[in-house]
């Protein structure tokens, strides 16, 4: 898989060395992700900026992202970028203390636990998922798109007074006008 490829040293941290609070700032250059809706190419290096405070459970990882991702808009199918601001935020617990997380099924539920048996956390994954998360769905390329004519193609973003001199009837359909008329 292609989001495998972006693990990397700069990504992992020691939880040993957190005193308290740590704070850290950095950018990482990505050309690709792989999401549900398929590949997106990243077009400006990601801005990080989270911190990691120790807990008397475990750490607790805040912080935000920035970056421009290329879309493909689901109307009329124009390549378009969009700024993505992402939030990163993760529980990190002691592995031992995963039997009682898991028995009680209010913390069972709660978002974002990971647990941790070495004392290093690779936080490549949080950025996937804090990328993903802001990644519409349906991507527009504007609000008000108006994508294409459902006859021809045409993208009506470009030719906004397009319209066709005959009502189109798809074919599959003329035998119901045939049998139900033409009834508005």
């Amino acid at each position: 898989m292609l989001n495998d490829k972006l693990h990397d040293q700069k990504l992992i941290y020691d939880l040993d060395k957190i005193e308290e609070k740590e704070e850290y700032t950095f950018e990482i250059t990505w050309e690709k992700l792989d999401t549900p809706e398929g590949v997106v190419d990243i077009v400006k290096p990601i801005k990080i900026q989270f911190d990691i405070t120790k807990t008397s459970q475990g750490y607790i990882l805040k912080g935000n992202l920035k970056t421009t991702v290329k879309l493909v808009c689901s109307r009329c199918l124009k390549e378009y970028e969009q700024d993505i601001n992402g939030e990163i935020e993760a529980y990190y617990i002691d592995d031992r203390l995963q039997d009682i997380f898991t028995k009680n099924e209010k913390l069972e539920t709660l978002d974002n636990i990971i647990f941790y048996s070495d004392m290093k956390v690779d936080i490549t994954d949080r950025i996937i998922e804090a990328i993903m998360m802001e990644i519409p769905e349906k991507p527009l390329c504007k609000e008000d798109c108006k994508g294409l004519c459902p006859i021809c193609g045409i993208d009506l973003n470009e030719n906004p007074d397009h319209k066709h001199e005959e009502q189109y009837i798809d074919p599959r359909m003329a035998k119901l006008l045939d049998i139900f008329g033409d009834e508005e």
